[in-house]
């Protein structure tokens, strides 16, 4: 592969390889990232809930964060806590899930 091949974008694809073809490469297009709603994330939380007791623990948070493609969910996991946990109980409920929504909106998460 030539050092030409190695700088082209990876969404093309090369129509032939033959020296002498001058045919030209076709576009593929990326798709688009589409941020998460605040109903997605509700949604993810909630379905996380695995023991449905109304509250999420840091296993919950940490499988959820995954799901919505956290490159560091146990991270990302104590870090919600701390920043919604306002009683400090370990666990995320009902009265403390609407800083979670927050803080996770904050964060900017995308599906692609």
């Amino acid at each position: 592969m030539t050092s030409n091949q190695n700088s082209e974008d990876a969404t093309s694809v090369p129509k032939c390889r033959d020296k002498g073809c001058r045919i030209s490469t076709i576009d593929i297009p990326k798709r688009a990232a589409v941020t998460v709603t605040e109903e997605q994330v509700r949604g993810i939380f909630n379905r996380y809930d695995a023991d449905k007791d109304g509250r999420l623990n840091k296993q919950e948070l940490k499988e959820a964060f995954a799901s919505l493609g956290s490159r560091a969910p146990g991270l990302r996991a104590s870090l919600a806590l701390h920043h919604a946990d306002t009683n400090g109980d370990g666990y995320i409920s009902e009265a403390e899930f609407e800083k979670l929504v927050k803080y996770t909106l904050k964060r900017g998460y995308k599906f692609k």
